[in-house]
């Protein structure tokens, strides 16, 4: 069952992006990753409520400066109220980012069977050097990676998504 959901999902994103097949592989899978990216960023922004997002870190940071503080005077008794405080409030951060994280891993789950297909075993980009560890060459996991956390650094910054 699994095999055939992969097989069907490999053959739907193999005739969607046939014509990157036209690309060099490091090309091709560049705009793959941004697409991607692109795509799991804009769930984010919208699965999460960034004004309780931002409330939670405002929140955080005052229960630390007093968590700071009962350490520093020696109360325990105070430090121990901030830390359930400062757990609470961890809990309520990570609700709000498990929505848009699992939607997330089931977009990528989607498409890593296909870019394995489609690159697996090749070098995507040779380097004209010898990076530790990782040789001359890339693989396509490596150059994805790569991208994916360049281009959504860069889309972030643009847009201002500095609470995720």
């Amino acid at each position: 069952m699994l095999e055939q959901i992969t097989a069907m999902l490999i053959a739907t994103f193999d005739s969607v992006f046939s014509p990157l097949s036209m690309l060099s592989p490091h090309i091709s899978l560049l705009i793959v990753s941004i697409v991607l990216t692109s795509i799991v960023l804009f769930i984010n922004r919208f699965a999460m409520n960034k004004k309780v997002m931002e409330e939670i870190k405002h929140k955080m940071e005052e229960v630390r400066e007093s968590l700071t503080q009962a350490q520093k005077a020696g109360n325990t008794e105070d430090v121990n109220k901030f830390l359930s405080e400062m757990m609470k409030m961890n809990s309520q951060y990570m609700r709000q980012t498990f929505k848009a994280m699992i939607i997330s891993i089931v977009i990528l789950a989607m498409f890593l069977p296909w870019l394995n297909f489609k690159y697996g075993g090749a070098a995507v980009v040779n380097l004209p050097f010898d990076l530790p560890m990782v040789g001359t060459s890339m693989g396509w996991i490596l150059w994805y990676t790569l991208i994916s956390f360049s281009i959504g650094w860069v889309i972030k910054k643009l847009v201002g998504m500095d609470y995720a």
